[in-house]
This record gives C-alpha cells, structure tokens and sequence, in this order.
C-alpha cells in the first residue's frame, strides 16, 4: 500500500492501519488473548516507582512502545546503574528471540534476565550537554480517555508550559533562568494531522479507551495515536512530549523517561511548573534528590520533592545536579584534594549561580573521591532572583554527594552557615582520612562565601616520627621554645582544661613554627598542611571524635596571618553540633503522593 500511495493518500492508510490495531488490541483484550509477539528491538530505561518503593526496567521500542522487564529486581538495578552497565536511554536490551508481549499489564514475558548492551562512554558527556543546551522542542498533549478528558484546555495547557497573559513562572521561563539562556524550551512548530493538529505546543489526542485500563495501557495507546495522525514516532515527534492524562488514569503525580524524551502527568499537575521542571529533569537524565531517609527530602532542588502550585516555587538545582548539567562550566572547580596546586589545604571564594553572569569566581566546587564511585558537591544556595523561593537551606553553603555516574540520585548532606564545617570520614577509601569542608564567612551584601576544604591525613608514627622528630627537633626547637612560651601560653589557657569535648577533657598543645618550617616539620603530630609560616602556631585539638587540627596566628600583624577559629567552635564540631541541618521550613504545599517516574 505505501508503495502504491503517496502524499494525503498515504496518511490515510496509516491512519486506516494503526486504527485496525488499536481495534484488534481491544479485540484482543475482551477474548483473552494477551499475548502478542515482541518484533523489535529494546532500548533499556528506568522505572522508579515511589508508591512501591521500588525500579523497574522499562524496554522502549523504535515506535515508541513502552514494555516493562519483569525479571530484575530493585537491587539488581541500582547496582547496574552506579556500576554504570546500565545507562538509561543507551544501554540496548538484548531480548531473546520470540519473546511476547503481556498486553493486559505491558510486560515482556522473560525468563530469565536480558543481556545488557552498553555503549562505549568516552563521547557520553558530549551527548549529555547536547541535550541540557540549545533549544529544545516541547509538546504537550492534551488527552481524552472515551470516559474522562484532562481537565485543562489546549490555551490553558500552552500557556503554563510556555507562558500566557497570567503565566509567568513555567517550564520555558524557568529553564531558561536557571541555565542563564543556556537552555531554551520552545513550542514545537505547528502540524496538521489527520484529524487533530499542533498548535501553539499543544495538541488534543482523543483514544477510544477508558481511564480503567490503567495508564501503562494508555501511554501506549497516545503514542500510536500520535502515530497515526502525524505519521511520527515518540522518538521524532519532539525533543519533549509531555503527556497531560486525564483524572483516574493513575494515582501518581507524574513520571518520566530517564534520559528519554517522554513525561506523564495526572490531569491538572500537567501545569504545575515544580512537577514540569522534575519530569523534564529526568528527560535531561537527573535522579531525585534526597536528604537523609526522604527519597524526595532535598528541598533546595526541582528534583526533590514537587508542589502543587502553577506559579511557584522559583527554584532551580542542587549543585550536584547543576554540575551535571554543566551550564557554570566555566566557573567551576572539579580537584582532588592532596593534589595539584590545592594541596592538602585550600580556601576557595565561592560565589553563586545566580550571580554566574558577572562573577569572576567558582559558583559550583566538585570534590573527586577516585577511589570511590561517589563525588561531593558544594554550592552557595542564595535565595533571590530565579532561585527566591528555594525551601531549605536559605543563604547557606550546602553539601550533597551523588554516584560518579549521571542518572543516579544525589544526597543533600549539611547545610552550612559562617563558622560551620561537614566532615568526610575515612576519604578516599584511606582509614583515619578525614576531609573537613568549612565555611570560613558568608557576606550577603556580595552573596559570596569563603570555602575552605582540608584533608587530614592520619598520623603514622613508623613513618613520620623517625625521619621528622630528631631531625628538626636538636636544631631549631630548642633554640625557639624560650621566646614564643610567654606569649601562646594565654591562647592555649583561653579555653578551659576542664570542660569535655564529647564527654571527655580535650588535650589541646602548641608549638612555635620558624620561617622555614611546616606545621608537619615543627610538630610532626600535628600533620598539617605547609602553609604555616613564621609568627604561627600549629595547634592539636584532641577529643572523641579523633584530631582536629588548627593553624592559629599568634602575630597580629603577620601579613600571612590565616582564618581563625575559635576553640569553642571545635569543641561544638567535635560533637558534631554543626552537621545538624538548618531547620527545614513547613512543606504543606507538597504533594505528599508523589511520583512513580522513568
């Protein structure tokens, strides 16, 4: 027939043939006939399902088919996903031969688990920032069930997707600011189809179907629908499509294709601009974010938890998200600590994303952890501008961790104001490494902290007392101890001896340090770094919770003279007073039923 027809002529007999298989699918389905047989290749995405706490493996079709992988489990998932053998949207499903499709539920009837077929991932980041710049085509599909209909009209729905009259704060407006016109979501440019047309983004799909079949069901059936009146694919239609289901289809708030092209809405939460920014999130291959148990808890990100509102909040993402979509590239510092020109010790001025245009400093700082499949990141979460009404963590300096891999979800883990620290325990997979991240000052008239980030290495005496101790101790200690003693004896008794750090006494001990001397080489226990100059004392501050050391000036006018800190506050980071999270703010905008997503 396609070779016989051509132009309108060929549109109408698509048209006549998908609309045969929805109604032999139907047929199918009332005599019980279930299943049918698997005639394409997969590609492997991914599945979180948040009311049942689990992941499931989803293989898509070139005709855009949507087909659950019943035989893996959660575990099995999320070690294949931070192993990095599974990549959503690129690793191919090898299925065996004959496998059939479970029409009723849209499994694939297996066996036994699919070979994983992933890609070499050397030009992986290239292709991720093909997709988080640029302009990207959204459209949203307005659909009617032959029972119920999305509650919104076509003007509605285009106008909380890419602005209106009332609608300022959307999908393409907050893009837009939070990647500083990096990205640019647009209207997919108007069609004609058979029976229904695109215009304005915004299209009416009408399936012969009740909501009762359960949205699996139903995706499916749009995507054959689109099909059938544009003679295009989920995968060419647009960059975006935003499925908008009508009331009933599913009891979840949305979910959507990990580094893919499709997101599905329940009715109205279509035009929430929280909801919209998290779906398509996932579309741009970001995980949740999360904060201690909360799967969803990160409430300074759109990957958090979503709110019910069309207009707000204005928020963008966590710094571990925004480093993955690389929008502040080019005033950010990815390092390892101990090496380079950052040593052991470095203090970094820390600036923001929303000041990204005209700042000349970091806005975003990844700390690399190479022997673990897990990197740290530090940001200075301002809330003003695009980012006002971030919920948590309000003008502080946050850490999050998230696995090396993208796609996986990130942790947020201390919210940090000035005088604050979060520390790293056993770095680098070393025991008794420790990484110290400080907030040394937050000045909110420039919205720009002073990050200092020291590593910590543990003291081993076979090691360093033989070669250091008796080296430097006959020659220069004993000629320096008489002249500093009068003068740090007051700074070492300002605390008092008796008071406990952790329900112990501290030990708290000074040495002077010479112009040609470290820390490390004036006092090998105190294992600083060799930024200790003349007019300093390096200081040890022993409690429960191991060593703390601090290089403290005794000279008031050293022109080198270093951050202080005061003891009381070691004494409150040794308990571990300042790891506790800022005070989180009411959340009863929250959608408490939140998503299943891809």
């Amino acid at each position: 027939l396609y070779t016989m027809n051509t132009g309108s002529q060929q549109s109408k007999w698509r048209h006549v043939l998908l609309s045969g298989a929805l109604i032999l699918q139907s047929l199918l389905l009332a005599n019980g006939q279930v299943s049918t047989a698997l005639n394409e290749p997969c590609l492997a995405f991914v599945k979180d399902i948040f009311s049942e706490d689990r992941k499931e493996l989803v293989c898509q079709t070139p005709s855009g088919m949507l087909y659950v992988v019943p035989s893996v489990d959660d575990q099995w998932i999320e070690e294949k996903m931070i192993s990095g053998e599974l990549y959503s949207g690129e690793t191919v499903l090898d299925i065996p031969k004959n496998t059939t499709i479970n029409r009723e539920d849209q499994t694939l009837n297996l066996q036994e688990i699919p070979k994983l077929l992933t890609p070499d991932s050397s030009e992986r980041r290239l292709r991720q920032l093909e997709k988080t710049t640029g302009e990207r085509t959204v459209l949203a599909v307005r659909v009617i069930a032959s029972n119920s209909e999305f509650s919104k009209t076509d003007e509605e729905l285009s106008s909380s997707v890419f602005g209106g009259p009332n609608d300022f704060v959307n999908l393409k407006s907050q893009y837009a600011a939070c990647s500083n016109g990096k990205l640019n979501m647009v209207k997919r440019p108007d069609l004609n189809g058979v029976t229904s047309n695109i215009q304005n983004g915004v299209v009416t799909i009408r399936v012969n179907l009740p909501v009762e079949v359960g949205h699996r069901t139903m995706v499916n059936a749009i995507s054959q629908e689109l099909d059938r009146e544009f003679g295009l694919t989920l995968r060419t239609i647009a960059d975006h499509t935003l499925y908008c289901l009508p009331k009933g289809t599913f009891n979840g708030v949305g979910y959507a294709i990990m580094n893919g092209r499709l997101a599905v809405f329940n009715d109205k939460l279509c035009t929430s601009v929280s909801t919209q920014m998290h779906e398509v999130g996932h579309n741009l291959n970001l995980g949740h974010s999360g904060m201690g148990a909360e799967k969803y808890g990160d409430q300074t990100c759109m990957m958090g938890y979503s709110y019910r509102s069309s207009e707000a909040p204005k928020m963008c993402f966590n710094a571990a998200k925004s480093y993955q979509l690389g929008w502040y590239g080019d005033k950010s510092t990815s390092f390892i600590p101990g090496t380079g020109p950052w040593g052991d010790d470095h203090t970094f001025t820390l600036s923001n994303i929303v000041d990204y245009p005209t700042t000349n400093d970091d806005v975003l700082i990844e700390i690399v952890e190479p022997a673990r499949q897990l990197n740290y990141y530090v940001g200075f979460n301002v809330a003003k501008g695009y980012n006002e009404g971030t919920r948590a963590g309000k003008n502080q300096v946050i850490v999050y961790n998230k696995p090396r891999i993208d796609g996986n979800d990130s942790l947020r883990l201390a919210d940090m104001s000035s005088g604050q620290s979060y520390t790293i325990s056993d770095f680098n997979g070393i025991p008794g490494n420790t990484l110290d991240i400080s907030v040394l000052s937050i000045d909110l008239s420039s919205y720009v902290a002073q990050v200092r980030v020291t590593l910590n290495r543990k003291y081993s005496p076979p090691t360093s007392s033989p070669t250091r101790v008796p080296t430097t101790a006959p020659t220069r200690l004993p000629t320096r101890r008489p002249t500093p003693s009068p003068t740090l004896r007051p700074v070492a008794q300002t605390p008092s001896p008796t008071r406990p750090i952790g329900g112990r006494k501290p030990t708290v001990d000074d040495v002077a340090v010479t112009a040609s001397q470290s820390c490390k080489a004036a006092y090998a226990e105190c294992e600083n770094s060799s930024e200790c100059c003349a007019g300093f004392s390096c200081r040890r501050v022993s409690g429960e919770s191991g060593f703390t050391n601090v290089c403290r000036s005794i000279a008031k006018n050293s022109k080198d003279k270093l951050q202080r800190a005061g003891l009381t506050w070691w004494k409150r980071r040794l308990r571990g007073d300042s790891s506790a999270g800022a005070r989180r703010e009411p959340n009863d905008e929250i959608l408490e039923t939140e998503e299943e997503h891809v």
